[in-house]
């Protein structure tokens, strides 16, 4: 179909100019460019986060595409398992030709899919993927979200300095990079600030009783709890933590804390869920006073009539990286978009990322969100130290 329609314009071109030239035997009409593939990832319920990716895309066709030639999104969403992504990511790299790969948002399905692109010398942004392995598998991946090491410090020293809290619980979902990477550099950067880990509670993947584990942080008695788990499992756990009324040791109810899994409309949109009060970090806020994210907002709810989350911005990012990257080198060779990749300063997108450190992990800020009156709010930004 899309070689179809370039098709018929480059006909219709052509029509135009014959009848407005007198001239009609000088006339040829040029061969349309290949478009230039790249692939995006979205593993799990994250369907919508290729939005923000497309709009970049539209934006670059806009302006003339990139070295000329149109972009076109190869995308593979709901990707589930590990395996899966990796069949998926290399098949856009052997029967698609893709140049390049966008995601994904896990970072389970990240790393392994890292050392497909290594091996194949093809640049990788990943979006919200944040455990700092995801690019450890060498100089072709980079991210577009911040670590979770800086993420796991922006909630210890908010929970210590901010919320004056001494003593919290964590409970953590076992066996899985993200959960337990995030819960590690929480309760790492807690303590070395002077706080106490009242529980450390894990659970398996597929536990939907959450009873025991809950039963023993309540017997500790934390200000707050940690809950490090994916979007379903943390509507749950706090669905039952309220129905034990979780106290902490003046009586009041215990606060839940999270990092950027809780940015999720499957748990936001819960009217089961009771997280009033609960504070968890994020990637990007649609109340940004910034020009640029202002008008990411703006596009985004015109086209797709919601309001974006941190997924879809920092997709948005990647592309964008991706693209600016491509231009500056002047070249669709795969070395020559890492080295710009890695010459990224002061990128200012949806979100902003001052430059890119060794291991290819951004600079950039965080954001702290609220549940206020069932709603998430802003409620600070964390800029990186």
């Amino acid at each position: 179909m899309k070689s179809k329609l370039i098709a018929i314009f480059g006909f219709l071109t052509l029509i135009t100019i014959l009848l407005g030239c007198e001239r009609t035997e000088q006339i040829t009409v040029p061969m349309q460019a290949e478009a230039v593939k790249i692939g995006f990832l979205a593993s799990g319920s994250r369907v919508t986060y290729p939005n923000g990716a497309e709009i970049a895309v539209s934006e670059a066709n806009a302006s003339g595409g990139l070295l000329g030639m149109p972009v076109e999104l190869v995308t593979a969403i709901g990707l589930m398992e590990a395996d899966e992504a990796v069949q998926a990511a290399s098949t856009m790299i052997l029967d698609d030709n893709v140049i390049a790969i966008l995601g994904p948002n896990r970072s389970a399905h990240a790393i392994p899919i890292s050392e497909v692109a290594q091996q194949h010398s093809i640049p990788m942004v990943t979006t919200t993927a944040t455990n700092p392995n995801v690019t450890g598998a060498g100089d072709f991946v980079f991210m577009a979200a911040f670590t979770d090491a800086f993420q796991g410090a922006v909630m210890a020293r908010f929970a210590v300095e901010t919320l004056g809290l001494t003593s919290v619980a964590i409970l953590t979902r076992s066996n899985e990079v993200y959960t337990e990477g995030i819960s590690e550099f929480f309760r790492t950067n807690f303590t070395n600030i002077g706080g106490t880990i009242a529980a450390d509670e894990f659970y398996e993947e597929g536990t939907t009783d959450f009873t025991q584990p809950l039963e023993r942080i309540a017997a500790a008695m934390p200000e707050a709890l940690f809950v490090s788990g994916l979007s379903e499992e943390i509507v749950r756990v706090t669905q039952q933590a309220r129905t034990l009324s979780l106290q902490n040791t003046a009586g009041k109810p215990v606060l839940f804390l999270g990092a950027d899994a809780w940015d999720n409309s499957t748990l936001l949109t819960n009217e089961e869920i009771d997280i009033e009060g609960s504070f968890f970090s994020g990637h990007f806020s649609p109340a940004t006073d910034k020009p640029s994210g202002k008008a990411f907002v703006e596009t985004y709810q015109s086209l797709y009539g919601e309001t974006p989350i941190g997924g879809q911005a920092v997709s948005y990012d990647a592309a964008k990286l991706l693209f600016a990257a491509i231009a500056r080198a002047g070249t669709l060779d795969g070395e020559a978009i890492r080295d710009q990749l890695a010459a990224t300063k002061n990128y200012v997108g949806a979100t902003t990322i001052v430059n890119y450190d060794e291991n290819r992990h951004p600079t950039k800020s965080a954001v702290i969100f609220t549940i206020k009156d069932g709603k998430k709010q802003f409620y600070k930004q964390i800029e990186p130290e």
